[in-house]
């Protein structure tokens, strides 16, 4: 016969083993994880009748937040006018006085995402600055679009950055490439 003690013991004891093993059920689901998506920007923008093209270059990242269906983006970018520009249009002189160098952060928070093939995409309405100010109503803020892709080899290798008008004004309407460099889980 058992006693009363003992009874409410095993009770716990189950009860414990079911929480736990819940418990650690949920820490390894993926979906509730936030991963960390880095890489680097190398890209042209589009040349015009009147200036361009612009190299742009920097680092980005992009926080993927679990199961929420939101995204962090930040970029830091340099952009120029090119070696191009210079030949074409401005007669051969490489002074760098003359090649519109400037900086540009770019951050998106709590962006929507949906799955695409082989990756997902990333849609919000970004926040601009220029060389450390704001940025001016020609640029911001403005829709962009962010493409997150692989192949067979390497689930996720490449990065697209699109803007929308009036973004696309100054960084244009293509697709910017950039690499994925790492891939992190935040713990």
């Amino acid at each position: 016969m058992k006693s009363k003690a003992f009874e409410w013991t095993e009770r716990t004891i189950a009860v414990l083993v079911v929480l736990a093993v819940s418990i650690g059920a949920l820490a390894e689901n993926p979906r509730h994880k936030t991963y960390v998506f880095s890489g680097v920007m190398n890209a042209y923008s589009p040349q015009t009748a009147a200036t361009g093209p612009y190299e742009i270059r920097g680092p980005w990242s992009l926080k993927l937040k679990g199961d929420s269906g939101k995204a962090d983006f930040s970029a830091a970018l340099d952009m120029e006018l090119s070696d191009g520009w210079v030949i074409t249009k401005n007669s051969g002189n490489f002074d760098p006085n003359a090649r519109g160098a400037h900086t540009h952060h770019i951050t998106l928070v709590d962006a929507e995402v949906t799955p695409i093939t082989n990756g997902f995409q990333v849609n919000g309405t970004a926040m601009f600055t220029l060389n450390g100010g704001p940025a001016p109503a020609t640029v911001a803020p403005s829709p962009v679009v962010i493409e997150i892709t692989g192949g067979a080899d390497v689930e996720f290798s490449n990065m697209t950055l699109t803007f929308a008008a009036p973004g696309s004004n100054h960084f244009g309407a293509e697709p910017l490439p950039g690499v994925i460099r790492s891939v992190t889980e935040e713990k």
